[in-house]
């Protein structure tokens, strides 16, 4: 007998933080610039070989400077 089984839908899990590009975005800044503003402080991290950004610290930069 064949037996069916039902796929659950995935919930979509929020990410709490952003890629370079979507950094980029986000601040409506260029690839230059999000590099330049690393380099006065804006923090972010590395995962692997990629660089990412939490958004509640691109917040709180942007409301300090």
């Amino acid at each position: 007998m064949l037996r069916v089984t039902r796929k659950k839908p995935k919930e979509k899990i929020e990410r709490i933080f952003l890629t370079f590009a979507e950094a980029q975005d986000f601040l409506g800044v260029s690839h230059q610039t999000l590099y330049n503003l690393m380099k006065k402080g804006l923090p972010s991290h590395k995962i692997g070989k990629k660089r990412v950004f939490f958004k509640e610290d691109l917040v709180r930069w942007i409301k300090e400077h």
